[in-house]
């Protein structure tokens, strides 16, 4: 049985960790208070192998939805949670999936997800089977169904950490977010009883015209609430949010986003880390003095394929839970063939993009979100088509189609 590297080796992962930290106070004046110090050990343990820093926090992001069951009927749900998914694995087909990933030596964690993954009954047995091969274990779940005494089972059962949802600071606009009275208060119980336990606590954070004008209160609350980090996920349209497109926002509310959030990030401990929103590190890096070609060594922004390895209920993997192409099947394929696979490949290498992307000063460190790009444009490599930072950019005048690109 392989089991996972520790997340100390090699050295230099901590190095990296560390730059992100100088670059965050470079940009926006950030740095790491109490509750990151008393909290470091998880949060490098959470950290693991990460390289980069960017969408969904850090690459590499092995992420695995155990199961499309829910509790919850969230509008925006790209899992379509609590609809039944079509060739679910079962325990042992699961536990050799986890096996199977031990052959991507950079993976270091592992991120449980759904749906719910406290609706799957082996979750348990999956999590101390995973603990047992050394992966620093982190659940994403929507909070409601951990009671006191299921926070204290998942600590002891390994899990590190926890990523909640929240998307208003008002009950009743969260619940009608998600689809079931009672879910904001439940919600804040059990991220109670989650730092109780002693784990570290995130908090997502989806943004959409629906909430846009509270967004700043929803990252104060889960700040005051005591999340490490914030990711802030932009709104994309997929899974069952395919037909709300009215409330994705548009170039200028992405750039009142991003220009906000780094105002106020040394307002608050927590780290803020948008999602479907490379362009917030082009922005960093454009406030930085740091030399761009050192950022590029420690942020990546899109992480699609560079560092999310996204499996589905039935072993697929994705580049990213909003780009829904197959790279292969992790029940079947070595993980690592994936990784290294072709459509891994031709998203990873950045020569690859479309116009205006491939020709940007900060190709490397943003890369356009290759999510919203294939939901606009049908295309994966296409240049990003509502980057808020278009007049900032180094760029060709004229778009070219990119002969890679996937049909």
């Amino acid at each position: 049985m392989v089991r996972v590297l520790p997340y100390y080796i090699p050295p230099s992962l901590l190095l990296r960790q560390f730059s992100v930290l100088t670059l965050l106070n470079d940009a926006t004046g950030w740095w790491p208070g109490e509750r990151w110090i008393k909290g470091i050990n998880r949060l490098l343990r959470i950290a693991g192998g990460a390289k980069k820093f960017g969408c969904f926090g850090y690459e590499p992001h092995p992420v695995y939805e155990v199961t499309a069951r829910c509790n919850l009927y969230c509008m925006h749900c790209h899992a379509r949670g609590g609809e039944p998914y079509p060739g679910e694995l079962g325990t042992e087909e699961a536990k050799r999936v986890i096996d199977n990933l031990t052959t991507v030596r950079d993976f270091r964690m592992l991120v449980f997800t759904g749906g719910e993954p406290l609706m799957r009954k082996d979750i348990m047995d999956l999590t101390n089977y995973a603990h047992d091969l050394g992966f620093n274990i982190v659940y994403a779940s929507n909070a409601t169904l951990i009671t006191p005494s299921i926070a204290h089972k998942m600590a002891k059962n390994g899990v590190v950490g926890v990523a909640v949802s929240l998307d208003s600071v008002y009950p009743y606009k969260h619940d009608e977010f998600r689809g079931v009275k009672g879910a904001w208060k439940r919600a804040m119980n059990g991220m109670k009883n989650i730092i109780n336990a002693g784990m570290y606590l995130q908090i997502n954070i989806t943004v959409s015209k629906i909430n846009l004008d509270e967004f700043e209160m929803i990252i104060r609350l889960a700040d005051r609430i005591g999340a490490h980090v914030i990711l802030l996920y932009n709104f994309i349209e997929s899974g069952r949010g395919l037909n709300k497109g009215g409330i994705a926002l548009n170039s200028m509310e992405y750039m009142r986003v991003i220009e906000r959030v780094s105002e106020i990030q040394d307002e608050v401990e927590c780290v803020i880390a948008p999602v479907a929103a490379p362009w917030y590190y082009a922005y960093l890096a454009s406030k930085s003095r740091i030399p761009i070609k050192l950022i590029e060594n420690i942020v990546s922004g899109c992480i699609a394929a560079r560092g999310m390895f996204y499996i589905k209920p039935d072993g697929e993997v994705w580049p990213c839970p909003f780009i829904p192409i197959s790279g292969g099947n992790v029940a079947k394929e070595p993980a690592i063939k994936i990784w290294t696979g072709r459509l891994f490949k031709l998203i990873r290498d950045r020569e690859n993009l479309g116009e205006p992307c491939k020709s940007c000063l900060y190709r490397g460190v943003c890369g356009g979100c290759r999510a919203r790009t294939f939901v606009y444009t049908g295309e994966i490599m296409n240049g990003d088509p509502v980057c808020p930072l278009k007049n900032d950019r180094v760029m060709i005048k004229k778009t070219v189609k990119n002969k890679y690109m996937l049909g």
